[in-house]
């Protein structure tokens, strides 16, 4: 496995963590198409388990990934709280925002 694999992975997540923390959309988008790139180009390579070096920096780079998730589910909060508020203001009950039938 090559290490700079694991390295474009683990700058994809900070990158990523970067965008999310400052809200910016675009490079939420863009962050995560390079993680996708690089999470390909690592899943194809295979064989960091033979490393205990690399077995280390793929577990940094998995407390990344929470990291990032834990902001994503916080953000997702804290979108649904603004738009209870919202429907609360307007005299509205709120919808789900998914219908059974994707409408």
């Amino acid at each position: 496995m090559s290490v700079n694999a694991l390295a474009r992975l683990e700058a994809a997540h900070e990158g990523l963590i970067g965008a999310l923390d400052g809200n910016d959309v675009e490079g939420i988008e863009a962050k995560l198409e390079e993680l996708r790139t690089a999470i390909s180009e690592v899943r194809a390579m295979g064989g960091w388990r033979e490393s205990p070096d690399l077995k280390a920096r793929a577990r940094r780079i998995a407390a990344l990934g929470e990291a990032a998730r834990i902001r994503v589910n916080f953000l997702t909060d804290l979108t649904r709280q603004r738009l209870e508020m919202l429907s609360t203001v307007r005299g509205e009950a709120l919808a789900g925002a998914y219908s059974p039938t994707g409408r």
